[in-house]
């Protein structure tokens, strides 16, 4: 089954709910998650904070777009 999940939340909350995010992927190994952020007020450093999840994710790609 896929499941398609858009989530809009403050930036604040960003980091809080990649975790959980990521609790439920560590604690069932035959889910694979794919997540996109599309968060053009939020800075660079801001987002690699909400990256910040324990475990790291397997991979993380931070691409900035140019105006």
């Amino acid at each position: 089954m896929k499941i398609t999940t858009i989530a809009d939340v403050p930036d604040e909350l960003a980091q809080e709910w990649l975790q959980h995010l990521r609790t439920f992927d560590a604690a069932h190994p035959g889910c694979h998650f794919v997540v996109r952020a599309h968060a053009p007020d939020m800075s660079t450093r801001d987002m690699m904070k909400a990256l910040e999840v324990d475990p790291p994710f397997d991979h993380t790609e931070v691409k900035q777009r140019t105006p």
